[in-house]
C-alpha cells in the first residue's frame, strides 16, 4: 500500500462554528485513480490519526428506488409515535419507497415502530449517537450529507422533510412526486413552506372520527397561514442524487443541473406545528383541502391498518415496556 496526498479543492462547506465541533465537508481530487481510504491531516508528512473507508457512489445504469426519504435525526427521547406513523403512510402515498431515520434518541414506543417498518425494508435506522450539546441542530448538516452519499448508488432522488411536513402535490391530475418530477431533467426542486397550526383544531368540529382517534393531522386542519415562506426560507426540497453534491437544510448548495424553485400554486410544504398560542386570529387563513381531498380515505385506512400491524408487532417482538406504543 502507497499514499498518495492530494490538497484540498477551493470549495468546501462547513456548519455552523459556534459549537465544540462542526461539519466539514471538503471535496479534493484523486490522481492516481479510485483510493482506498482517505483522511485529513495538515501537513503531507502528517501521520493519519484515523483512515475512513471510501465508498464509491457512481451513478447506477438503473435505481433499485426512486424516492427515498432522509429524516432529521430522532433527539430528546422521541415518543410521538401518531405523527411518525402519519409521516411514514402519507409520505408513501405520495412515492416515497424507503426512508432513512437517523436516531440519536428515541423512546422504547418510537423503536418498536421503526422495528417493525424496518422488517417491511420500508425503514432504515442509523443510529446518531453524537454529542447534541456540542454541535449545531444534532448534527444535521452532517446527517444530510450522510443520506445524500449513502443513497447515490441507490435512490434516483432523496426527498429532505421533517417529520411534521409533507410535500403536496397541488394540482388534480398531479397526485404523487413521479408524476410531478416527470419530463424535467432538474437537479433539486425547492418548495415554499405554509404553517398549518395545530393549536386551531376545534375538537368539536365532524372530523372524521379515525382521523381524530390516530391524530391525523394532515386530516383534522385544513386551514393554513396566509402567509408562504419564501424559498429558502423554511423550505425543503426533493433532489436529484446523480446532480447534487452539497445539500443544506433548506435548499441545494451545489448542482449540476437547474434547481426548480416551484410556485405554490404546482406544489407546497406543508407544515403541520403546535405553536402554543391558543389566541390565534383564523379569519385570514386560506383553506386547502388538497391533501383531504386526494389522499385522505386511503391514508386513514392505511394508518388503521398498520396500527393493527403494529400492536401485533409489539406483542410478539417488543419489550413489555413499550406496551403504550401511541
Amino acid at each position: 500500500m502507497y499514499a498518495v496526498t492530494s490538497g484540498i479543492d477551493n470549495d468546501f462547506y462547513y456548519d455552523l462554528i459556534f459549537y465544540r465541533y462542526v461539519s466539514y465537508l471538503f471535496r479534493c481530487s484523486s490522481p492516481n485513480g479510485q483510493p482506498a481510504y482517505a483522511s485529513v491531516v495538515q501537513t503531507s508528512c502528517q501521520q493519519p490519526s484515523k483512515l475512513i473507508v471510501v465508498k464509491v457512489s457512481e451513478t447506477p445504469k438503473s435505481y433499485k428506488r426512486k424516492f427515498t426519504v432522509c429524516l432529521m435525526p430522532l433527539f430528546g427521547n422521541f415518543s410521538d409515535a401518531h405523527s411518525l406513523v402519519e409521516w411514514v403512510e402519507l409520505n408513501l402515498l405520495l412515492g416515497a419507497e424507503k426512508f432513512f431515520v437517523y436516531d440519536n434518541s428515541s423512546a422504547e414506543n418510537i423503536r418498536c415502530v421503526l422495528k417493525m417498518y424496518a422488517e417491511r425494508n420500508i425503514v432504515e435506522i442509523v443510529q446518531w449517537p453524537i454529542p447534541v450539546k456540542d454541535v449545531h441542530y444534532v448534527g444535521q448538516i452532517a446527517q444530510l450529507q450522510d443520506c445524500l452519499f449513502r443513497n447515490k448508488p441507490e435512490s434516483e432522488f432523496i426527498v429532505n422533510v421533517d417529520m411534521d411536513e409533507f410535500i403536496i402535490p397541488r394540482k388534480d391530475n398531479v397526485r404523487t412526486w413521479s408524476d410531478f418530477v416527470a419530463n424535467s431533467s432538474s437537479g433539486a426542486f425547492i418548495f415554499r413552506n405554509t404553517f398549518f397550526l395545530k393549536e386551531t383544531y376545534d375538537e368539536n368540529s365532524s372530523s372524521n372520527a379515525l382521523a381524530k382517534q390516530f391524530k391525523l393531522y394532515s386530516l383534522l386542519l385544513s386551514k393554513h397561514e396566509p402567509k408562504v415562506w419564501v424559498h429558502g426560507q423554511r423550505s425543503k426540497y426533493i433532489a436529484r442524487t446523480s446532480m447534487v453534491t452539497w445539500l443544506r437544510v433548506h435548499d441545494v448548495l451545489q448542482s449540476s443541473s437547474q434547481i426548480d424553485l416551484v410556485s405554490e400554486d404546482q406544489a407546497m410544504l406543508f407544515h403541520y406545528r403546535y405553536w402554543e398560542n391558543k389566541n390565534v386570529n383564523t379569519d385570514n387563513f386560506v383553506t386547502d383541502e388538497t391533501v383531504i381531498r386526494k389522499y385522505g380515505e386511503t391514508l386513514v385506512d392505511n394508518v388503521k391498518r398498520t396500527w393493527t400491524e403494529i400492536e401485533a408487532h409489539r406483542l410478539k417482538h417488543c419489550e413489555p415496556s413499550s406496551k403504550n406504543t401511541s
